[in-house]
């Protein structure tokens, strides 16, 4: 079960938190707020702020990309992004969560016959982002994002951080360079997986021919 808080209401401004602020953008408005934001927002951006992902930048400017986002509550078990989801959107994991990564493995026989199944790959402690790389190209989920302890997260959708990097050049640079450093990161891993997948495939391979 998610169970999702009401919108933050700001009362010097009226502006609500949440994804519609995409469709109906007043970024003046916005920074406004995040120079006030209250205690609830202020909250959130210090159990968030020192994600990978938001690295360098301001309290005030995380709290402008929390601001077009939607609150979720999770309890254990509960599937915060599901495999093969196409949802652009990012998930700021805050501070005192915990999730496990999970995905299929998929191979072609004779390996695939007996590594088939789901395979836990890791788990990340929050603050962390989770889902970033749907930003930068549509596609499908690439694994199964589980909450393993309550927790809280903040979705921001892509067609919101569109429009705000686009008047905030600060955030939208700061953003997508730690993308980018995320995607090289990940690129050293999965070579080095990619060599000894290799070399297993071809072990098992040579020994399924003996045998």
């Amino acid at each position: 079960m998610i169970a999702v808080a009401a919108p933050v209401v700001v009362a010097k401004n009226g502006l609500k938190m949440g994804p519609h602020l995409a469709d109906n953008f007043e970024y003046s408005k916005i920074e406004e707020f995040s120079k006030d934001m209250g205690p609830v927002m202020a909250d959130w951006v210090a159990r968030g702020k020192k994600a990978n992902m938001l690295a360098e930048l301001t309290d005030e400017e995380v709290a402008q990309i929390f601001f077009g986002g939607e609150y979720f509550h999770y309890e254990p078990g509960d599937v915060i992004i599901p495999w093969m989801d196409t949802k652009d959107s990012m998930f700021v994991l805050l501070a005192e969560g915990r999730v496990r990564i999970i995905t299929p493995i998929i191979l072609p026989p004779p390996v695939g016959d007996w590594l088939s199944g789901e395979k836990s790959l890791l788990e990340l402690p929050a603050p962390q982002v989770v889902g970033h790389f749907n930003l930068l190209s549509s596609t499908v989920r690439s694994a199964t994002v589980e909450a393993i302890v309550p927790m809280d997260a903040i979705e921001v959708q892509k067609a919101y951080l569109d429009k705000l990097t686009k008047v905030n050049l600060h955030v939208g640079a700061t953003l997508f360079k730690n993308i980018g450093k995320a995607l090289q990161g990940q690129l050293r891993f999965t070579n080095n997986d990619v060599q000894n997948l290799t070399v297993a495939v071809a072990l098992a391979s040579r020994a399924l021919r003996k045998g």
